[in-house]
């Protein structure tokens, strides 16, 4: 069963404080500093497509690529069908690292970290592969990840999250294990759901493995996948990335063809 599977049906309730659009704006100023005229963008590991949406608002034609079919299928559902972003929006599933749009786009991006899913120095490499392929000269790529000297500065805690809709209210209870070699962080998710209507209370378990990248390891990677990397900094404030810079984006562009 894909890690999602359980996910996708509460992922939008835990995230409904995640300001879609401020990030979009974001991502926008970034992409355009390198390709100001950039129209087509591909997203890989879109989730439930929100950045695929704000994106469109903002000039793109977005096709966003998800492995998980429960995730695809709420990107699916909020496709408009009128108005000025109907035919903006498109999502296919698939793989970041084997995926195959048969087409070049003037953005690529992959957002909220998907790039730590990316768990083998294979796995890295076969994603730079799929972002390289999709570009074309003049081209840019964005993508964030954990940065590795905050994980081992900070160091990864239990956390517990609370959020509820209209239906039910979700506890989520994240237990990480760090110390698994090869840069990897195991996060144990506990997810206790209450039915508003019926009162009952059901709950699953799901396992994330996450590796956190030091800034060596992943420019090597960017240099092997013929990129070149334009900027780097903390996610939303662009400073410069330190032990305590959890998130990280790195800014690439495609200067040969």
């Amino acid at each position: 069963m894909s890690v999602f599977a359980n996910y996708a049906e509460i992922y939008d309730t835990l995230n409904a404080t995640k300001d879609y659009g401020e990030e979009a704006r974001f991502i926008n100023r970034l992409l355009r500093e390198i390709a100001p005229e950039a129209r087509t963008l591909i997203n890989f590991g879109c989730g439930t497509g929100q950045h695929d949406l704000a994106l469109a608002e903002l000039g793109f034609e977005t096709l966003g690529v998800e492995l998980s079919e429960h995730m695809l299928g709420q990107a699916q559902a909020r496709i408009p069908q009128t108005g000025m972003l109907a035919g903006k929006t498109r999502f296919k599933q698939g793989d970041f690292r084997t995926f195959d749009a048969g087409q070049s786009f003037n953005a690529v991006v992959s957002l909220f970290h998907v790039m730590s899913y990316q768990i083998s120095d294979a796995d890295v490499a076969s994603a730079f592969a799929t972002m390289s392929k999709h570009m074309t000269k003049g081209s840019v790529a964005l993508f964030d990840l954990w940065h590795g000297p905050a994980v081992d500065h900070v160091r990864p805690e239990t956390r517990v999250r609370r959020a509820e809709n209209s239906n039910f209210k979700i506890l989520r209870v994240a237990e990480p294990q760090h110390g698994h070699g090869a840069h990897v962080v195991i996060v144990n998710f506990t997810f206790f759901i209450e039915d508003k209507k019926t009162g009952t209370i059901s709950s699953f378990e799901e396992r994330h493995p996450m590796r956190y990248f030091f800034p060596g390891e992943i420019e090597a990677h960017i240099q092997n996948a013929g990129l070149t990397l334009k900027d780097t900094g903390e996610w939303l404030t662009r400073n410069p990335p330190s032990e305590n810079t959890w998130g990280v984006y790195y800014l690439l562009e495609k200067t040969e063809p």
